[in-house]
């Protein structure tokens, strides 16, 4: 097994190169590693594969199908976390990275944004006569809002501050 310090400054295959199967579960630099979980999570017709970090905050996320196994490249959702852990690297080595603008005001604007969706969400499921197409629609809305809940509630879970826990009642209109 190669020393740290032999391994320090290369990519991280060269290192796995080097050391074969075993490579120690620490930072060797330049790189960093992140740990974390690859969840699969079936859904409609395929499968929703994310990246989250040890806190189950999902950092990256695509839907599997089979014509995307097609392909070479595919969309790939990036969220929050892996975003912030983006710019931590970048300033690291004082690379550019985003403006950062005042935090109440992006918040309040990123809130408002949320509810202009919501509200075309709840729009998009009065119909006046259900059909197949208004089903399908209703359930991608209902998984895509139950992954948004779920997501919003872990992240929202550790603030400080906050004036109080909300109440989920489902039959709720507020």
């Amino acid at each position: 097994m190669p020393k740290e310090r032999e391994l320090s400054g290369k990519s991280y295959d060269q290192q796995l190169e080097m050391v074969g199967d075993y490579i120690v579960n620490v930072d060797i630099a330049p790189n960093r590693r992140v740990p974390g979980e690859l969840v699969f999570e079936p859904m409609g017709n395929g499968v929703r594969v994310s990246a989250r970090d040890e806190s189950h905050r999902t950092l990256w996320g695509f839907v599997a199908s089979k014509p995307m196994l097609e392909q070479v490249h595919c969309l790939v959702a990036v969220y929050d976390p892996l975003f912030r852990l983006i710019i931590e690297e970048l300033e690291k080595r004082s690379l550019p990275t985003p403006a950062h603008g005042d935090a109440t005001e992006e918040a309040k604007r990123t809130i408002a944004q949320l509810e202009q969706r919501l509200e075309w969400f709840k729009k998009s499921l009065q119909v006046k006569q259900s059909s197949a197409a208004s089903k399908e629609r209703a359930r991608s809305i209902a998984r895509i809002m139950s992954e948004a809940l779920r997501q919003i509630s872990l992240d929202s879970e550790p603030l400080k501050g906050m004036k109080s826990t909300p109440t989920l009642d489902p039959e709720s209109d507020d």
